[in-house]
């Protein structure tokens, strides 16, 4: 047989087992309840309802994990539950019907001392969760001793004598006088016993509250995934703790067996929860409410015992139950507010505070100077929302390095946030996602909100940034712009006119003297001025090519193809333009066109070249394409390509390369018609 078959075997013999015995402690309770409604011991159904807690998803995770130690622990541990449940029916039916029933004493054996070790499952599964190991190094010598004293209980009820268990305990010495069977016992002092039995509750918490920091220990170098798992256990162990210790001692039997069930079916599920789909459930405001009714019911618990020892005696108990409960509700409000704040902090962060976490990164932002300094506001919101140690935010920019913030130490293993800002992916934050997973809708509501309001934020600020830069652009350009004028003019016209003129007075000085070397001085200006007029016109050409002027774009297009054609290479101009091109795009299309028209004509080696013009969406676009032997290197771009790039952006168009080596390149150009095109895409865009 196989493992996993023998496994499932073991499930099926357990679930067998257990109907049987939950039907028949039923089936005892029908026999006893309705004519004895308060039995000696607790009725058969509660041990059954927190053993089907139990083993219902024990034998699920048994099932489909063979042998896995969780799923052993509760298995085993539930079938114990409801046979002890039967056990409990079985002596109470002898108790009426027949005392001397065979089955009656190995039944109250059964329930009254193996049964004290039906709590110790709860210790072992704090300890060996979530793989099924006790934690190595000291934390193993402290899983030791969790199950050293969650033992104590069990021991001290499977081996103390009888007059241990009945000393000032009636109803159990009328028990144990019917029902004890006759085993021997440890011979230990009278005096040890009861000091086993004294201890064995407080042991038991003393064992549960290790087991939980064991536990909760766990969460140091874990996975996400083991974290979040992790979290549902301890909060439904916190919930059977503050129960075990404030609850049961002061409620009814009755009560205390529905409790027990409901807060082990609670700790069993939350073991199946975690395993299978944890992502399915949020856990934090679970936790936090259960931190803040923990501390409160001991409060409350606290407040009765000071006011009964403190005027107790001097009134009537009645007086200080009345006082307890006006001082419990007087302060119940606000301490359960405060309380809840803070246990919501430690919990999950500030997230638990939506409004206040959006209105304090609003202020930050406020007062942060630079779009740099408003990342990192938003790197420290973000943490603070979501308890990160670990948060980086990085903002794409158009032409250059990204800008990032961090708080915290960066981590290999961080969640990607998209940021996104009217559609578009501006940037993203990464976030260590094992302390305090971003799971909930809630959580993700919350973060959208916190990246779309720095998104606008840091928008702005970049998008001022870069206007401001642009202003300085430009006005440097101008400035170099005149300062090559200033150059062509004083270094290349003002000595060719100064020339012209001293030529032209010499001329008219010797024109009575030596007429003929005054008219051969008069032909040298003349030369002269022919040089000057050339230098003009490269200076006009420079400033705006005449072709546009005189042929306009498609026809001074015509013109380049026709002086670059030859060689091998021919190229074609087609399409359209619209009429009344502003100049500065007519300019631009001009130089990028003849830009790449050159670099195919030196470069690609391309048989064919093809120029093509047209309008799309209050567009120019053109584009460049060739048949060459392509970039080397996909994306290469040199100086040329740069001033391109730089064109196209100065007009607030694009300029897109794509080339395959050995497949040709094509350059596609898009550049807004109209000057009023751009200002209302701003205007939509800030709107």
């Amino acid at each position: 047989m196989t493992r996993a078959a023998a496994s499932r075997a073991a499930t099926i013999v357990a679930v067998a087992i257990s109907i049987v015995s939950g039907i028949g402690a039923l089936a005892l309770d029908l026999a006893v309840l309705p004519t004895h409604p308060q039995p000696p011991l607790s009725s058969g159904w509660s041990g059954v309802l927190p053993g089907v807690a139990m083993l219902i998803p024990g034998a699920l995770l048994l099932w489909r994990l063979p042998w896995h130690p969780i799923a052993g622990v509760l298995t085993f541990f539930g079938v114990l539950w409801i046979v002890d449940g039967l056990a409990s029916a079985a002596v109470n039916y002898a108790w009426y019907f027949d005392r001397d029933a065979w089955w009656a004493p190995p039944a109250f054996w059964f329930f009254s001392r193996f049964g004290a070790v039906l709590i110790f499952p709860i210790i072992l599964l704090l300890l060996l969760f979530p793989d099924g190991r006790l934690r190595g190094g000291a934390w193993r010598i402290v899983s030791i001793a969790a199950i050293v004293l969650g033992l104590v209980l069990p021991f001290a009820f499977l081996f103390s004598p009888a007059e241990a268990l009945s000393l000032d305990n009636d109803d159990r010495t009328d028990l144990l006088a019917a029902f004890e069977p006759a085993l021997p016992t440890l011979p230990l002092p009278l005096g040890v016993w009861l000091a086993l039995l004294t201890a064995a509750v407080p042991c038991l918490g003393l064992g549960l509250l290790l087991a939980l920091i064991v536990c909760v220990s766990r969460r140091f170098g874990a996975t996400p995934v083991e974290k979040a798992q992790l979290r549902w256990l301890v909060w439904s162990a916190l919930i059977f703790l503050v129960a075990l210790v404030f609850v049961f001692p002061n409620v009814p039997t009755g009560l205390v067996d529905l409790l027990l069930g409901v807060t082990i079916g609670l700790v069993s599920a939350s073991v199946v929860v975690a395993v299978t789909r944890y992502r399915l459930y949020a856990i934090d405001r679970l936790l936090s409410w259960t931190l803040v009714y923990g501390l409160l019911i001991g409060g409350i618990v606290l407040v009765d015992v000071l006011i009964v020892l403190a005027i107790g005696s001097a009134i009537d108990d009645r007086v200080a139950m009345l006082l307890a409960v006006v001082a419990v509700t007087i302060a119940y409000a606000p301490l359960r507010g405060t309380l809840y704040a803070i246990a919501s902090r430690l919990v999950s962060g500030r997230r638990g505070d939506p409004y206040a976490v959006v209105s304090s990164l609003g202020e930050r932002l406020d007062r942060a100077p630079d779009a740099p300094a408003q990342l990192a506001e938003l790197a420290a919101a973000v943490a603070e929302a979501f308890g990160s140690r670990s948060v980086q935010v990085e903002l794409d920019r158009p032409r250059g390095e990204a800008m990032v913030a961090t708080y915290g130490t960066p981590i290999a293993d961080a969640a990607e946030v998209p940021i996104d800002h009217r559609g578009e992916i501006i940037g993203r934050i990464l976030i260590e996602a094992g302390r305090r997973p971003v799971v909930s809708t809630r959580d993700q509501r919350l973060l959208g909100d916190l990246v779309r309001l720095a998104a606008a934020s840091v928008r702005s600020a970049e998008l001022g940034r870069e206007l401001q830069a642009g202003r300085e652009k430009l006005v440097l350009a101008r400035e170099e712009e005149r300062s090559r004028l200033r150059r062509e003019l004083h270094d290349g016209l003002g000595p060719l006119l100064a020339g012209v003129k001293l030529r032209l007075e010499t001329a008219r000085n010797l024109a009575d003297r030596d007429p003929s070397r005054s008219l051969a001085l008069v032909d040298a200006a003349i030369d002269d001025q022919s040089e000057v007029i050339g230098e003009i016109r490269r200076i006009v050409q420079d400033l705006r090519p005449p072709a546009l002027d005189d042929l306009g774009l498609l026809g001074a297009l015509d013109q380049q193809a026709a002086r670059l054609s030859g060689g091998g290479m021919a190229v074609t101009v087609t399409g359209a333009v619209p009429p009344d091109l502003p100049p500065a795009v007519e300019v631009a299309a001009f130089r990028i066109a003849s830009e790449a028209l050159v670099n195919a004509h030196k470069h690609s080696g391309a048989a064919r070249v093809e120029v093509r013009l047209g309008e799309e969406d209050g567009m120019l676009r053109l584009q460049v394409s060739d048949d060459g032997r392509g970039l080397a290197v996909a994306g290469s771009t040199g100086v040329g390509l740069h001033s391109q790039r730089e064109r196209a952006a100065e007009l607030g168009g694009t300029l897109e390369v794509s080339s395959r080596k050995g497949e040709g390149t094509v350059i596609r150009v898009l550049l807004p018609l109209r000057s009023d095109t751009a200002r209302q895409q701003v205007v939509a865009d800030v709107g």
